[in-house]
């Protein structure tokens, strides 16, 4: 697979490198290291996400200043990261080729090139290992996008995907030039006021269920016009109700600007949720996913959750 794709790369006139909706730092770090490879080979590909408003905490990469929300005319090769579906990509289909790269079990193999891997801690652990067998040397911005993906989807190397091989390719890329200071300092040390005001009244709202060992919270349109959050401040909100010492399973959602409702779960000690997304159209990680459904949906949507978990 890597050969066709490297085929196909070198035989395509207009590429567009893009990553899923409301993208995380795994997405927009294998992007972009992607994008700053693919330059190397002589390339002049473009990044796209169709997100009106990402987060700001990444603009620190080279390159972030070049995402674009809208595809370019004519491309005849697309490359996507992170994305489990052709929907979470937020474009029509086109006439062009499709490399699919990811790693999450949930994937649907909607490119017509597919590199899923879900043994791989992050996609960005993918992307390090395709540019290395494209031949491209690995700088420093490449190496810091690169450790920036490994870091926020491991959730700084603390959940169930970090092993021996993730604490590799850290150090592979802390070696090539990649500072964990200066990811860990935008990551986690850029909050707004806003964002902290938005963490009060969320906590405020976090209900328990199961004996306190299910956690429920949300987000609503009148939280963020009081506090003036932005919807990509709201990210965390999961992993805050999971950091409570009883939590087993966060059950996290917001509503959104389109009518829907956007739900987060995440669960420990070795509960698997992934499952549920699935169920509803979404997928992710065993410890960690998502989907969206029509608000119409929310209640019966949340009985069946807490119905279906074991705690």
């Amino acid at each position: 697979m890597i050969q066709e794709l490297k085929e196909l790369v070198l035989n395509s006139k207009k590429i567009a490198l893009i990553s899923h909706l409301n993208p995380d730092g795994d997405a927009i770090g294998s992007q972009i290291a992607f994008y700053l490879a693919l330059k190397k080979m002589g390339k002049n590909p473009y990044l796209i996400n169709k997100t009106k408003e990402i987060s700001p905490k990444y603009d620190f990469l080279e390159a972030f200043s070049k995402i674009r929300d809208t595809l370019p005319a004519n491309c005849d090769l697309v490359i996507s990261f992170d994305a489990g579906s052709f929907e979470r990509l937020g474009i029509e289909k086109g006439d062009f080729k499709l490399i699919n790269i990811d790693h999450h079990r949930s994937n649907k193999a909607y490119g017509d090139i597919n590199i899923i891997e879900p043994d791989y801690a992050s996609t960005g652990s993918i992307v390090y290992e395709i540019i290395d067998a494209l031949g491209v040397k690995i700088d420093r911005s490449v190496a810091q996008a690169l450790y920036l993906a490994l870091a926020e989807d491991t959730n700084f190397f603390s959940d169930e995907t970090t092993d021996e091989r993730v604490f590799q390719l850290a150090y592979e890329l802390v070696k090539l030039g990649a500072s964990p200071l200066v990811v860990s300092q935008n990551l986690l040390q850029r909050d707004s006021l806003a964002k902290l005001r938005l963490d009060a009244l969320f906590i405020d709202k976090i209900s328990l269920k199961k004996d306190a060992r299910v956690a429920i919270g949300y987000v609503d349109e009148e939280m963020l016009e009081k506090t003036g959050a932005h919807l990509h401040e709201t990210a965390h909100l999961a992993d805050l109700m999971l950091s409570l010492a009883t939590v087993r399973v966060a059950i996290y959602y917001i509503f959104m600007p389109d009518g829907r409702v956007k739900f987060s779960l995440r669960g420990k000690g070795g509960i698997d949720i992934s499952n549920i997304a699935i169920k509803y159209g979404g997928g992710g990680h065993p410890g960690s996913a998502g989907f969206t459904i029509e608000r119409a949906h929310l209640e019966d949507v949340l009985e069946n959750i807490l119905n279906e978990v074991s705690v």
